[in-house]
């Protein structure tokens, strides 16, 4: 089925409490979690925050309404300095979570070699615990190593261990690289990318707005065509980040709290957003 084959991140619901976001998940049939902790798009998240008590907590909440953790998005503010200790913590949190796939942003004031240098234990102790390091492009205009389609065969050459990979978001190179073909940086994504976050979204005035999918730029209904009829679509999650605005400079924040949608609307997107990958991918044989 394919509902095994994507999950819906938290991100959607930041804000409010994880029970109310779990439960809202799991009533729209779906049971793949991606557990979103990510500093700047979670309201009073911090480092200290981030602890292994809290992933272990979530972790009981998912088995208790049978669900499970497929991928857990940390972004943080990676340096060469510090990547080793906070992907350290990362992967140990990822264990506790029985998740396979840790997301995050590669530090900015290096390079591809100097960071894996950096961060080699934490590298090393994912290999151990089979986990996947995914390293995401980013969406705020500044130079990076993994901007678009070009940069993948460079990224994946330069990895030095099996548990280094990419995660592709169409939404975020929407607005990394506004004059970009979006359905053919896409695509390009599905040969080399272990995981993609399909994420949507709109402008509106000088800045970018999050919505359902398949109702924005990204053009997700002929993606998944595509992959339907090539039988060929990594793991993915719905990442709809409905409290986020990013500027058309690439900044983004979070809208004022009380600004919240109500869980009804959210829920209300997400179900859109999961009928049109049903129906998309209704017609694929499946294994």
């Amino acid at each position: 089925m394919i509902n095994n084959n994507f999950s819906i991140s938290t991100v959607a619901y930041a804000g409010y409490p994880i029970d109310q976001a779990l439960d809202a998940i799991h009533s729209l049939g779906v049971y793949n979690v991606e557990l979103a902790l990510i500093q700047g798009a979670i309201y009073n998240l911090d480092e200290n925050g981030m602890s292994h008590q809290l992933v272990s907590d979530v972790h009981k909440k998912l088995l208790e309404r049978n669900m499970r953790c497929t991928s857990f998005a940390a972004h943080c503010e990676l340096s060469i300095e510090n990547c080793n200790e906070l992907l350290l913590k990362r992967v140990k949190m990822t264990h506790l979570l029985d998740c396979p796939r840790l997301i995050v942003y590669a530090p900015r004031d290096g390079n591809l070699v100097t960071f894996q240098r950096a961060a080699k234990e934490a590298i090393k102790l994912a290999e151990q615990l089979d986990i996947k390091i995914l390293l995401e492009n980013v969406g705020d205009m500044q130079p990076y190593l993994l901007n678009d389609h070009n940069d993948f065969a460079t990224v994946l050459q330069g990895y030095t261990s099996h548990s280094m990979g990419i995660n592709f978001d169409p939404g975020n190179l929407a607005s990394h690289r506004p004059d970009s073909n979006l359905l053919l940086e896409s695509i390009e994504s599905l040969k080399v990318a272990e995981h993609i976050h399909i994420k949507d979204l709109v402008l509106v005035g000088d800045s970018y707005h999050f919505c359902a999918i398949g109702n924005g730029l990204c053009q997700y209904q002929e993606l998944f065509q595509h992959a339907a009829n090539c039988e060929e679509m990594p793991f993915f999650s719905i990442e709809a980040p409905f409290s986020l605005i990013r500027s058309t400079d690439g900044r983004a924040m979070l809208k004022p709290i009380e600004q919240l949608l109500p869980i009804e609307e959210i829920n209300h997107k997400l179900k859109q957003s999961v009928a049109l990958i049903q129906r998309s991918f209704s017609q694929v044989p499946q294994p």
